[in-house]
């Protein structure tokens, strides 16, 4: 009998709603989704696969200088970004006189609303490889070798430059409350007249950390569009990031984009730009088509034109490139995001009074987002209770601006089961539940 009432307890629960399709930064993150163009996309592919025609990225080519100056153009295009800016830096470990050639990150910046001098970076390398010619080959004719790099990676620098015209544009009606850094790293990739590489977000990490930045999150966008059977990805973090790659796994499932997600927790997987963020301190994941890229999986065959002068572009799935975009778009919106105006029509984005939206994604596994509303500054605190009325958790108590602000309940430590949150600001409490099914 005990077993019986359990089920139809869990079973009212299972089919409560998701957010409501009248929540304003929900609507709002579907239209951004909706608003990726895989023509725009692609375009971004196939101009960086040319190159100035140098059919070539690699780092201390012309073909990569080309590359910069595009990516910078089509950033400085995008009317709504803060700012453009080159981060110059210098690859030491380069024979004469390459050491002396000045390299660049292109950065382009989305100012936050509420706390700006926190930040979320999101970056894809530009330079390419041939690496995996034969070896004589490469060695000999690194600087005039094609390395089309259509999918390592061009397809990563096509989803940044698709995210950052899509968020900083107002007609969305999204503001961000943290600021977002859309960062095109150069010399990721090894070279011949230099030892090592992702010299460029090493340089840009070890300055961060110089200057003390807050870095709320980095996501590395890297080789996201070889698969021919499968709109799969995976996303790689450590156990401090691992919080990044789950907002993944719910957006995806929340907003139904298809994809199929492999998550893997892997401080040893340092095959792309997030390293350097670990080494810094900060908490970062890789979004890559495979983790590690080279090796079989259940959902993938290893690409085998990655770093040679066949990675080109009508060996990508383009539906994969475009879902890949809408999954990095949408996690990072739904971590930074609040509401701002639409054209002259005002969207509800703080209520006349606090409001306790119901969590999203619900029921979950491992963790979920809990967003409220609150008109003026307040006082807030925002409890997770168990079905005992035992607290479990405090996700904020603290002075908050007025906005829609959004928090995360990670509960991998906990049981399956319902609970509860209530928020209380000023002389407002509400509590609402949700349930943890793992």
């Amino acid at each position: 009998m005990k077993r019986f009432v359990a089920i139809i307890v869990i079973a009212s629960f299972v089919y409560l709603p998701h957010l409501s399709a009248t929540d304003p930064l929900e609507e709002i993150i579907q239209n951004m989704i909706n608003a990726v163009s895989q023509e725009n996309l692609e375009h971004h592919i196939l101009q960086l696969e040319d190159a100035g025609g140098h059919r070539s990225r690699v780092t201390f080519t012309p073909g990569k200088d080309s590359a910069a100056v595009y990516i910078e153009n089509i950033f400085y295009s995008i009317p709504y970004l803060a700012s453009v800016e080159l981060d110059t830096f210098f690859v030491e470990t380069a024979d004469a006189p390459y050491n002396e050639q000045p390299q660049v990150n292109i950065v382009a910046t989305i100012e936050g609303t509420t706390y700006p001098e926190k930040s979320i970076v999101i970056g894809a390398h530009y330079d390419s490889s041939a690496d995996r010619e034969a070896a004589d080959v490469w060695r000999q004719t690194w600087d005039t070798i094609e390395a089309p790099g259509a999918d390592d990676n061009a397809t990563g620098v096509a989803a940044i430059l698709e995210m950052a015209r899509i968020m900083s544009d107002p007609e969305f009606g999204f503001s961000t409350e943290y600021t977002l850094k859309f960062v095109a790293f150069g010399a990721e990739e090894r070279g011949v007249v230099f030892d090592g590489n992702h010299h460029g977000s090493r340089f840009y990490a070890q300055n961060a950390r110089k200057y003390n930045e807050d870095i709320i999150g980095m996501i590395s966008i890297d080789m996201v569009g070889y698969n021919d059977y499968y709109e799969y990805t995976a996303i790689v973090s450590n156990e401090e990031s691992a919080w990044i790659g789950l907002q993944f796994r719910f957006v995806n499932q929340h907003f139904t984009i298809g994809l199929i997600i492999d998550e893997h927790i892997n401080p040893n997987a340092r095959y792309s730009d997030h390293d350097n963020f670990w080494d810094e301190g900060y908490h970062a994941i890789l979004v890559i088509e495979h983790a590690p890229p080279w090796r079989e999986g259940s959902y993938y065959a290893p690409n085998p034109y990655y770093h040679t002068s066949s990675d080109t572009f009508e060996k990508l799935n383009m539906g994969l490139v475009k879902k890949v975009t809408q999954v990095n778009l949408a996690a990072v919106a739904a971590i930074t995001g609040t509401v701002t105006s639409v054209g002259d029509e005002r969207v509800p984005a703080i209520a006349d009074n606090v409001v306790l939206y119901q969590n999203y994604p619900n029921p979950f596994n491992a963790a979920t987002n809990i967003q409220y509303s609150i008109p003026n500054e307040s006082q807030v605190q925002l409890i997770i209770y168990d079905i005992l009325g035992k607290e479990v958790a405090t996700l904020v108590d603290e002075k908050m601006h007025p906005g829609i602000h959004n928090a995360i309940f990670e509960a991998s430590h906990l049981p399956s089961g319902v609970y509860f949150y209530r928020l209380i600001a000023d002389r407002y409490s509400e509590t609402k539940q949700f349930i943890l099914m793992k």
